[in-house]
Formats: structure tokens, C-alpha cells, sequence
């Protein structure tokens, strides 16, 4: 009697090269487990097509996505193509000076994670609202770098961006439609913003100094450090202002700054006190010798002569900018001296100066004096209308905050500019 043959099985091939990324499964066919899920390509005997036809949809499954089941047109455009025209854009209103380039770098770091996110060859017509829910929940576990989630400012700023670039690209041509983002991808609410600051508040204390500690920074301080932080508390100036101070804005024969705000160029209007003068003349006595012609005209410089903000362009070969890297010098300087203090806290740098002197001087109650002085617009009708303010309401409010900080000391009056009232 015959004994039946058992049936053999075949032998699994070896892999065509040693990084192919299949592996044979036993029923025939070319297999990858993807998140715990195998998946099958193709037949052995067909590697090249099974790796094709993983490679279409990798990015997808990889990323936890259905991947597309119709045929995609090889010119059909991408995340990456839309991140890019965008990215152009915005380089090029930073090199004519419509934005900065810190912003422009802000937006290349939120759409680089965009696009590791969803995909950067991923096919703009192909993104849905869950795809901007996913995003926004990443940002709130990992962030833009995969360690730390984002508070609700900075998950603002990231929506705003990506909202901003899909907005270009409609208004461009580069999308025939407005994009849908589904309600989850909206800016948190005020009310969101109200209750993180409230938490913020209760952890870290308000954005603000108490009198002593101004005084015990400033007794620390050397120029020019010490003149900027008067500054800040004598006029509400945060660290561009300070840093991008040009000389020929200052008056100290009269004690008065007048220029256009870097970040608004609205027009300000600073009465110094006589403590500010005499910390700007020493920063005038130890100024080093200018670095380049930027340099040459700014009122505050570094040890080596250059700005105390400034933006690093790399640009690559064909001079296309790559990357910018933020200095922010008088940041940094006021962390080290308040940290040896002991009087660091979280949120509460040099800008939170000028949260005090707006907090001060609102006990004054002449909102249009104070916005001159910090440089912001007089909202509604009155900002066209008004177009004097005269000095001796901007001393009031600069003399009320002087003050909170000093006491109630006589003030000395400079000499009269040869303008009664400032425009």
C-alpha cells in the first residue's frame, strides 16, 4: 500500500537585497507588520511590484491612515509643494521687511511638523478634518518637538499658521477650494486663554515686579543692561525696542526717545527720567566699537559691537534662506542676573517690565498718553483724530510710574525741547 505524500511546502525566497523592506510570508506573498497589522504587497515572484505598491501607501499606514484607494495624478499637489510656496512667500516679505525673519522661521518650524505629520508627499486634496485633529492633538502631547505639549498661546500661533498657509494657497490658485478644517482646529477660545493665564497666574505669580525687586535688579545691573531695564520700567520698552533702539531717536539733552516702534511703527514718545539719562550716558561712555553698518546706528551694541537682537540667516547654495536663528541677547542677560538674585520665576522675563509700567500707569487713567508712550494705536476714531499729546501728560503718567518704583522724591525737570507737545 501507497503512503501519501505530504505536501510540501514551498521555500520562502531571500530577501532581492539586504535593506529590501518586505520580508515572504508563508501564503505567497510579500508581507510588513505596520502597527501591529501584517500587510501583504505582492507575489514572490514579483518583488519589484510588491515594493511599489508598498512604497504608494507606507506613508500612510506608517502614520495610522487609510491609504487612498483611487489613482493620484503624478502632478497632483502636495503638503510638501503647499508648505514650500508658503515658506517662499513669507522669506520674501521678510527680505523687503514686511514681517521678521523670527516669524517666518516661527512658521518654517510649525509647517516642518505639519508635514512629518500628515505627510509631507501626501496629496493636499486628500486631507480632511481628522487629519487637522490629529495634528492639533499632537501639538497638545508633544509639541513641535515631540517632548512637551503646547500652552494655549503657542497652539494658537501654530493654527494661525497653518490656517494662514492653506488661505495663501487658495487665494493663489494652488487649491481650487477653501480647505476644511472641521470645528476641533479652531484658535482655543478667549475663554481658554482666560483660565491658562488664570492657572498660569496661580502657579508661576502675575507678570509682574514688585518695586524692591526692580530696585535690587538695578543696583546689580551694569551698562548697558541697567539703561535698558530703566527703560522698560520708564517707558514700557520690551527687548526689541531696546535692542533696535537707534541713536538718533534719543534726546538725552532733553531727556526724551521718540521713534517708531519695530514691532507696530507706531509712534512713541518716551520722557526719560533723570535715573534713565544718566544710565544711557554711561551706556554711551563704555559703547564698544561697531561691528558693521547695522550696528553703526543703534544706540545699545554687545562687548564685540553688534546688535543685541539678531537674526542668523543661514542660505544654502543658490542663496535661498534655510534656517534663521534667533538671538535674543538682552533676554538672555536679564535671566542670568535675575537668576543669580533669586528672584527668577517662570514667564516673568525682561518683558514683564513692561507689564509693569502698563499696570502702573493705568492708575493715571490717560489711556491715549499711555498708548503713545508704548507705541500702540489709539483705537477707534480717536486715533485719527488725535494728533498731538502734549508732554506734560506723558511725563505725568512716565512721573506716577517713577513714583511706584522710587518713592514720592521731587523729580527734576529736563530742559525744554524746542516742540511743546509731541506728535
Amino acid at each position: 500500500m501507497l503512503t501519501p505524500r505530504k505536501h510540501r511546502r514551498p521555500k520562502k525566497p531571500t530577501k532581492p537585497y539586504a535593506s529590501f523592506p518586505l520580508t515572504p510570508h508563508n501564503n505567497g506573498q510579500w508581507c510588513k507588520k505596520i502597527r501591529g497589522t501584517v500587510h501583504f504587497f505582492g507575489v514572490w515572484e514579483d518583488p519589484d511590484a510588491a515594493l511599489q505598491n508598498y512604497l504608494r501607501v507606507a506613508e500612510a499606514l506608517h502614520a495610522g491612515r487609510k491609504p487612498r484607494a483611487e489613482s493620484v495624478p503624478t502632478n497632483a499637489l502636495t503638503v510638501k509643494d503647499v508648505c514650500n510656496h508658503f515658506l517662499t512667500y513669507q522669506l520674501r516679505r521678510a527680505e523687503t521687511g514686511e514681517i521678521g525673519f523670527r516669524w517666518a522661521e516661527d512658521c518654517r518650524v510649525v509647517l516642518e511638523c505639519f508635514a512629518r505629520l500628515v505627510g509631507a508627499g501626501r496629496v493636499v486634496s486628500d486631507l480632511g478634518p481628522d487629519d487637522f485633529l490629529d495634528f492639533r492633538q499632537w501639538l497638545l502631547r508633544k509639541g513641535l518637538s515631540g517632548r512637551k505639549g503646547l500652552g494655549v498661546h503657542a497652539l494658537s500661533r501654530a493654527i494661525t499658521v497653518v490656517r494662514g498657509m492653506f488661505k495663501y494657497a487658495y487665494e493663489t490658485d494652488l487649491i481650487d477650494r477653501p480647505m476644511k478644517y472641521g470645528k476641533a482646529f479652531e484658535r482655543p477660545s478667549a475663554s481658554l486663554r482666560r483660565k491658562s493665564r488664570m492657572a498660569a497666574q496661580a502657579e508661576n505669580g502675575k507678570r509682574l515686579f514688585a518695586p524692591q525687586e526692580i530696585r535690587t535688579i538695578l543696583r546689580t545691573a551694569e551698562p548697558p543692561l541697567r539703561a535698558m531695564i530703566l527703560l522698560g520700567i520708564n517707558g514700557g520698552f520690551g527687548n526689541v525696542d531696546c535692542a533696535r533702539l537707534v541713536t538718533s531717536a534719543v534726546d538725552l539733552d532733553h531727556g526724551l526717545v521718540q521713534f517708531g516702534r519695530p514691532k507696530t511703527g507706531v509712534e512713541r514718545v518716551v520722557p526719560l527720567w533723570p535715573e534713565t539719562v544718566e544710565a544711557m550716558k554711561a551706556a554711551v561712555d563704555q559703547k564698544p566699537d561697531v561691528a558693521d553698518e547695522v550696528a553703526a546706528t543703534l544706540f545699545f551694541l554687545t562687548e564685540d559691537g553688534t546688535p543685541w537682537a539678531r537674526d542668523l540667516v543661514h542660505r544654502g547654495q543658490n542663496g535661498e534662506v534655510e534656517k534663521v536663528i534667533k538671538g535674543d541677547y538682552v533676554g538672555r542677560h536679564f535671566g542670568r542676573l535675575v537668576r543669580s538674585l533669586g528672584l527668577s520665576r517662570k514667564g516673568v522675563g525682561f518683558y514683564a517690565l513692561r507689564h509693569t509700567f502698563r499696570t502702573w500707569a493705568d492708575e493715571v487713567r490717560d489711556q491715549h498718553a499711555i498708548h503713545r508712550i508704548m507705541g500702540h494705536a489709539i483705537p477707534g476714531m480717536a486715533g485719527i483724530y488725535v494728533e498731538e499729546i502734549s508732554l506734560d501728560r506723558l511725563r505725568a503718567v512716565v512721573n506716577h510710574v517713577r513714583s511706584k518704583l522710587f518713592g514720592t522724591a521731587e523729580i527734576p525737570q529736563p530742559a525744554a525741547p524746542t516742540s511743546a507737545s509731541a506728535t
